[in-house]
């Protein structure tokens, strides 16, 4: 027996012969496979919302790096709890309603998209540009919804934004009233990662920037994370909450949003704001449920 087999045979011995169990009476071993079988699971309700229609179990597990039965056997739970199904004749899998729409119609985020969805409207009809409602939770940024610019080329969004933070108008609006010590635990020491050659890269150089943001109360990204766009956007925030909620941005064409432009497209997005938080009731059920609002201190929006 060499060393490294002596060295398990007296982990065992020592453990009394049996593997090292955690609270609730679950090992070690069954923690990493409840772990892995999650962690496949999720990658394949990715492949299946990414499709175009019907995939095979082969297309599955190609696209997933899985074996045929190791895929199989996670489809089959996943249809039993309704996120996937298959259609038995032509043996092909498709995501489930609960993986396309797993909210309820009555919750308070579906709700809110009701409420926010004719204010977008109205906000887009005045600019003509791509106008979208952010959410923000925790440090991520979850776009309630969007309306598209009147241009065929206009930007799009997706549900999960994964701007950089130091390079994005929602971005900098999430990092500006933040506690400086979160922010930089969020950001790091710096130089910031650089996506075009307009990008703020320098810690001292942001905090000036977001200073800024605080002072005239909107943000603006000109080109800082992708070439020839820009987005101007303003918070969402209850009256004395230390923290906005959210924002509402806009987003279009370097080309067709000069800087002379951004104090008046300020003003619209500003009065938006104003409509959406006296319009949506459910914004207060958010208030609490991202638990930014709620936080007090003396950097208020007020």
């Amino acid at each position: 027996m060499n060393s490294e087999a002596r060295l398990f045979v007296q982990d065992i011995e020592k453990s009394g012969g049996s593997e090292r169990k955690r609270q609730g009476g679950r090992s070690d071993r069954e923690e990493g496979a409840a772990v892995g079988s999650l962690s496949r699971g999720l990658q394949i309700l990715d492949v299946l919302t990414q499709a175009p229609g019907w995939l095979s179990l082969s297309d599955i597990a190609a696209e997933t790096g899985l074996d045929a039965s190791t895929a199989h056997r996670l489809l089959q739970t996943l249809i039993e709890s309704g996120h996937a199904v298959r259609d038995d004749a032509l043996k092909r899998y498709l995501p489930g309603p609960r993986t396309l729409s797993p909210l309820s119609l009555f919750h308070p985020l579906t709700q809110l998209r009701r409420e926010a969805l004719p204010v977008l409207e109205f906000l887009q009809s005045q600019i003509g540009e791509t106008c979208a409602f952010v959410l923000f939770l925790g440090q991520e940024r979850l776009v309630v919804d969007f309306v598209r610019g009147s241009h065929p080329l206009s930007p799009y969004y997706d549900t999960w934004l994964k701007s950089p933070l130091h390079g994005s108008a929602s971005g900098k609006l999430l990092l500006a009233w933040m506690q400086e010590a979160e922010r930089a635990e969020l950001l790091g020491p710096g130089p910031y990662p650089a996506h075009t050659a307009k990008t703020i890269t320098s810690p001292e150089e942001l905090e000036g920037d977001l200073k800024l943001v605080r002072q005239r109360g909107y943000a603006v990204a000109r080109e800082d994370a992708y070439e020839s766009l820009v987005a101007l956007g303003v918070p969402l925030a209850f009256q004395r909450d230390a923290q906005p909620i959210g924002c509402l941005v806009i987003s279009a064409a370097s080309s067709s949003l000069g800087p002379e432009a951004e104090p008046k497209v300020s003003e619209q997005l500003r009065a938006a704001t104003t409509l959406l938080m006296n319009g949506a009731p459910t914004m207060q059920v958010f208030r609490q449920w991202t638990a930014r609002g709620i936080r007090r201190g003396s950097a208020t929006l007020a």
